[in-house]
């Protein structure tokens, strides 16, 4: 009887031991690799040398220090930031963007943060988000990384920020030119009377349903298209020439790819979803457009991440169920 509970033990403790790894090897590789069989086909036609492919990167919000005391904040900026890089490293080897854009709230302490923080968040952004070849990269502060939303904008991150990533107002590529417009500060720059490209407005806050502020910027710039972050949500909304609402309909779907037609009469605005899990939300992914036909067609999708909870909750099963069985009660006679 003895051998045999111990036989059985032995079992069990293999089963076990198997089980954690194969959920681990899952949960670690497995699942981010099977990811892109998922993905919308976004690939530039062989006969179209003029396409364009842009990927979007929508509030990643790095964990900061204040949050969550150590040593536990060590523990979970780790396994966020190794979701981000997974998920990112494998976008960009599938869609192979021409331009990255960064859509401001990279990180979620920015604000508040010293400045000797603010660069080490900096330096994690730069690992996570790192690139093994040339590509044009478009970053955008968000009220996360430079204040403003429930808080003043903090003048000294406005300007750190704008040192760190130092670029122009307005980057080109090809004959593709990018706006970035700040609805922090209210601040967007004048279109060349000589850029006759396509113009895409990019910005952390949504632009257009500023009644005023929206006007302003579409009277100056007369973009093709607009994108934005900071809702964490996957969406876009339509404006007709006087201005007015029409439409704003979710992209939640895998298979779901809108298109948008360069000299219609509608005004349209992507919201692009957040990447980190860490926001709360089951609609995690990067955007992805796809400028075709000389520039007369836009087609957008979301590379959906997957869910990084669920991993979490099965570890949590796992460290339950490897915990020894406690007996209460005291000896009968």
């Amino acid at each position: 009887m003895y051998q045999f509970l111990c036989r059985r033990r032995s079992a069990v403790a293999k089963f076990f031991i198997f089980a954690v790894f194969g959920i681990v090897l899952y949960n670690e590789w497995f699942i981010y690799s099977v990811q892109p069989i998922y993905w919308l086909d976004m690939e530039c036609p062989k006969d179209d040398i003029s396409c364009t492919k842009i990927m979007f990167i929508a509030d990643p919000q790095i964990q900061g220090e204040m949050d969550v005391a150590p040593p536990l904040s060590y523990l979970f900026n780790w396994d966020s930031d190794r979701y981000l890089k997974s998920t990112f490293r494998e976008a960009l080897k599938y869609f192979k963007p021409n331009v990255l854009v960064y859509l401001g709230d990279l990180m979620d302490e920015g604000s508040i943060s010293s400045m000797v923080q603010f660069h080490a968040y900096v330096r994690r952004l730069s690992d996570i988000f790192e690139v093994s070849y040339p590509v044009i990269q478009v970053w955008l502060p968000g009220d996360n990384d430079i204040g403003g939303e429930n808080e003043p904008i903090r003048k000294d991150k406005l300007e750190e920020f704008h040192a760190v990533f130092d670029q122009p107002s307005v980057i080109t590529y090809k004959n593709v030119s990018f706006y970035k417009v700040n609805g922090i500060t209210h601040s967007y720059p004048q279109a060349s009377e000589d850029d006759n490209g396509y113009r895409i407005v990019v910005s952390h806050y949504p632009v257009l349903w500023r009644s005023v502020f929206g006007k302003q910027v579409h009277d100056a710039i007369r973009p093709n298209v607009y994108f934005c972050a900071h809702e964490h949500k996957s969406k876009y909304v339509v404006k007709d020439r006087d201005w007015r609402n029409i439409a704003a309909r979710p992209i939640t779907s895998h298979d779901s790819v809108m298109e948008v037609a360069s000299g219609g009469e509608n005004v349209y605005e992507i919201y692009v979803p957040t990447c980190s899990y860490r926001m709360g939300t089951s609609t995690i992914g990067y955007g992805a457009a796809i400028l075709v036909n000389n520039n007369n067609m836009l087609r957008y999708g979301v590379l959906w991440s997957p869910l990084r909870f669920t991993a979490l909750f099965a570890y949590a099963i796992l460290a339950v169920c490897s915990m020894p069985p406690t007996f209460s009660g005291g000896l009968t006679r």
